[in-house]
């Protein structure tokens, strides 16, 4: 029997050794990093409080189109015609992927349109 217990010993290292391996190696190619979900919300509210800040603040944050990213959750992206839709966060009117549903739906502004450009894009021109 204690001619068995090292092959045995050595095969469960062997086993451990390998399930830590690939799990670096999925660390490494981003399988827990993060998903292309919060990549794209960031680079679309990056994107668009970029053009938001360029032109001062002083538009209303729904004449900001957001062309790339499913703003307003309804399962379209880049929606910005002028059919009224029911996203997963509530009616939305015409132009639905813009700036101000970004900031409703997913930064929790509800209707406060100050809320967005003070938290959400840092314009200091606004009052919350």
């Amino acid at each position: 029997m204690k001619g068995l217990e090292l092959p045995i010993s050595t095969v469960v290292i062997i086993v451990i050794a390998l399930v830590v391996l690939l799990a670096m190696i999925a660390f490494l190619f981003g399988v827990y990093g993060p998903g292309t979900e919060s990549v794209n919300l960031e680079t679309a509210k990056n994107n668009a409080c970029r053009v938001y800040t360029s032109m001062g603040c002083v538009l209303e944050t729904k004449d900001i189109p957001i062309s790339n990213f499913d703003a307003d959750q309804d399962g379209v992206v880049g929606d910005t015609g002028a059919v009224t839709s029911i996203g997963s966060c509530g009616p939305t009117g015409v132009a639905d992927d813009n700036l101000y549903m970004l900031c409703k739906c997913y930064y929790a502004t509800d209707d406060d349109e100050n809320l967005c450009k003070v938290r959400v894009c840092g314009c200091i021109n606004a009052t919350v």
